[in-house]
């Protein structure tokens, strides 16, 4: 191959010659800065960027203004020091070879706000598309703090985020992601339409944030610290939908109320008809909630799920005593287990502890034949392993399973890992 202009002869240039599409070509440019006419000094580190105003001009309006058509800098340096040069140079890759391919919700948060930024309408949808299929009840929450704070405007986003949170209320509540949460987040979180079991996870999950932001700021985790760490999120709490029971065990234990207040509120909730007098009892500062819609969703037998413990060979096992590791891929919300007994009393207990051998007991239940329902719902954590304990009250009752089998089992998309000793039949969680 040669190229002829007029009588001067024109020298091949390698990366012509061996690149045989616009896009191998394009690709070449921005990998090499190969005729570059602009310098993009990106991040606070000042990453380089060689690139070319028409290429970017052709994809971004925002850049034909900067570059084309009202050029900022004469001097063929243009500093853009509030971008991440990682996901940046994505967003470059994507304009110049039109790349779609996205690993990591970080990266796909960051794109979606250069994608706005700059106006590269086809880098914007492809970060949507690809958190559209990621997220998940566990991992939300990182994508409603970006919302909060960077995109509060953005429906698509917004309606991502609601429709997890109406699916999965209180799984979200438990999640490792909410201590990560800005109060400003959280203010906006407690507003959501939370689909929840009881008002108690809710206030169950401020407590939490409340005293992980105690422990940031070094401070004592003390009833009258962590009071003032949530005192302006307690009137988003819908005290009076509270049962007595549960507000004893779970409002008064932490003493974050004044007794007064405790007492006023109890007063009202054992009198369901009663109209409040008033939304600040004695003249207290706090404002209370005096709404008695609840937000509870009824654990119905269509919103439970089951995951069935099927494929090990299993024989019948006479044991005082079963116990077996549990580890979730996701937060669940456990309600029930079905095991298979026969003969003798047919009565069986069940504990549930993290594997740390200090940890205490987090939940127990009893039961008579195949089914152990809990009397309150029990919050497993992802990646965070369980021991569970059976016992059997009569010697003569056999468990059928097999303790010498380890299987990871799965249910629409969640993964439940049992070690050796599975014999459950199925998890019935919500």
């Amino acid at each position: 191959m040669s190229g002829q202009s007029g009588t001067s002869p024109t020298p091949l240039r390698p990366w012509q010659d061996s690149l045989r599409s616009a896009g191998q070509a394009l690709e070449f440019l921005l990998a090499s800065g190969t005729h570059s006419d602009v310098t993009l000094v990106v991040g606070r580190e000042g990453k380089q960027f060689k690139v070319h105003r028409l290429i970017l001009a052709m994809r971004s309006p925002v850049f034909e203004d900067l570059l084309v058509l009202n050029p900022v800098s004469k001097s063929g340096v243009l500093p853009l020091r509030d971008d991440s040069p990682w996901a940046f140079y994505w967003l470059l890759d994507h304009i110049y070879t039109d790349k779609r391919e996205i690993d990591n919700m970080e990266l796909a948060l960051q794109i979606l706000g250069l994608a706005d930024k700059y106006m590269v309408a086809s880098a914007y949808d492809t970060s949507i598309r690809y958190l559209q299929t990621v997220v998940k009840r566990n991992n939300v929450l990182k994508i409603y703090k970006f919302l909060v704070h960077l995109f509060a405007d953005n429906d698509s986003l917004r309606s991502l985020c609601k429709g997890v949170f109406l699916d999965n209320g209180n799984a979200v509540l438990v999640s490792p992601a909410l201590m990560d949460l800005t109060p400003e987040a959280m203010s906006q979180l407690l507003k959501e339409p939370l689909t929840i079991t009881s008002e108690t996870v809710i206030f169950n999950a401020l407590v939490k944030w409340g005293q992980a932001q105690l422990k940031l700021q070094g401070k004592p985790s003390t009833p009258s610290d962590l009071r003032k760490e949530i005192i302006q999120f307690l009137p988003l709490i819908r005290f009076y939908t509270m049962t007595s029971d549960e507000f004893v065990q779970h409002v008064l234990t932490t003493d974050v109320l004044m007794p007064d207040e405790s007492v006023y509120m109890l007063k009202h909730i054992a009198k369901p008809h009663a109209e409040p007098v008033s939304s600040t009892p004695l003249g207290k500062s706090l404002h209370i909630n005096t709404s008695r819609e609840s937000r509870a969703s009824p654990i119905t037998k269509d919103r439970m799920r089951t995951c069935l413990c099927e494929g090990v060979s299993r024989t019948w096992l006479r044991e005082p005593s079963y116990q077996f590791h549990l580890v979730s891929s996701d937060n669940i919300v456990l309600l029930a287990v079905k095991v298979q007994l026969d003969g003798g009393a047919e009565d069986v207990q069940l504990e549930i502890r993290k594997e740390d051998a200090k940890s205490a007991v987090l939940a127990s239940a009893e039961g008579r034949g195949a089914n152990i329902s809990f009397k309150n719902p029990v919050h497993l954590r992802e990646a965070v392993p369980y021991v569970f304990t059976l016992q059997v009250t009569d010697s003569a009752t056999a468990l059928y399973g097999n303790k010498f089998s380890q299987k990871v089992f799965e249910a629409e998309g969640f993964q439940i890992s049992l070690s050796q000793g599975v014999f459950i039949q199925a998890f019935i969680f919500f």
